[in-house]
């Protein structure tokens, strides 16, 4: 039997699209690891460690960034953590000095993210299971198969979970290096609730969806304004190891993951990566969007 799963992943990504599926729905594929650099994921029966088990460098543009930026005792928080693989990158660049503050709202998932972070003997990552919004509450949150894209939902929902805010939450804010906001369309509501909070904060790295699609909340336009407002300046990476400056009227056919930078000098200097094109400045976009 092992000389015949070792035959089967040995082959290319088909098979291992194959044989996932199959270790999925046996529930086998807990007794499985997916290597990552420097740390393991457990196979959980989730669609996050299913899409990594198929091809483990699928999330490799989204972590990079965080390999290049972050230092030894920096301060992170993860919005959206799922099975810990942003927490647990973030993990091994902070080192012992540095923390993780790591929200998950799923009860399941946030037990994935748990066994991952056990996994790997990690004890500078503090987990909450907690959604992260505008204020103190209890919200409607889906449970779908696609247990990736799970959100809070105005509505309806299969599930209530508990939500504080940012602001609530870390009430003496000390700086913090890096927040990653990834909530499925909810992105400017958590930062709504962070008002104080991101006045602290050197770089904020955050999803944006597409306008119209399910569980997306407010304009693309209005969450870069709200950064903008706050002093940041905004960029899309262009490529591994480059930045592109946007402003807010900046458009995407896809689904992708922007950075907002309180110091562009400082990011350069700690990652040595290329900054292309003039930003915006924060004060500027506020004055022209309280004017219109």
């Amino acid at each position: 039997m092992k000389n015949y799963l070792r035959i089967l992943l040995s082959q290319e990504r088909p098979m291992r699209f194959v044989l996932g599926r199959l270790l999925r729905l046996s529930g086998l594929c807990r007794f499985f690891k997916i290597q990552q650099e420097g740390y393991q994921l457990r196979f959980f029966p989730s669609n996050a460690s299913y899409s990594l088990w198929i091809n483990p460098g699928a999330r490799e543009r989204e972590l990079s960034l965080l390999r290049a930026y972050l230092r030894e005792g920096d301060r992170v928080i993860d919005v959206g953590a799922n099975i810990g693989d942003t927490a647990l990158t973030a993990s091994l660049r902070v080192g012992a000095l540095g923390h993780i503050h790591a929200f998950e709202p799923h009860p399941r998932i946030f037990g994935y993210l748990g066994g991952n972070l056990e996994l790997n003997g990690v004890t500078n990552v503090t987990v909450h299971n907690l959604a992260v919004g505008a204020c103190h509450g209890r919200v409607a949150f889906s449970d779908r198969s696609a247990d990736d894209m799970n959100q809070v939902l105005a509505v309806g929902g299969d599930m209530e979970v508990e939500m504080v805010s940012l602001d609530e939450f870390f009430t003496e804010p000390a700086p913090v290096q890096l927040l990653k906001v990834d909530v499925e369309g909810y992105e400017k509501v958590v930062l709504d609730g962070a008002g104080r909070l991101l006045r602290s904060v050197e770089c904020v790295y955050f999803e944006v969806g597409l306008e119209g699609s399910i569980g997306v909340v407010s304009k693309r336009s209005d969450l870069l304004d709200l950064l903008l407002c706050q002093g940041f300046a905004l960029f899309r990476v262009a490529a591994c190891g480059t930045l592109c400056a946007i402003g807010r009227d900046y458009q995407s056919a896809s689904v992708e993951n922007l950075v907002a930078l309180r110091d562009v000098g400082d990011f350069v200097r700690r990652t040595d990566w290329s900054v292309e094109g003039g930003a915006q400045r924060g004060g500027d976009a506020c004055m022209g969007s309280q004017q219109s």
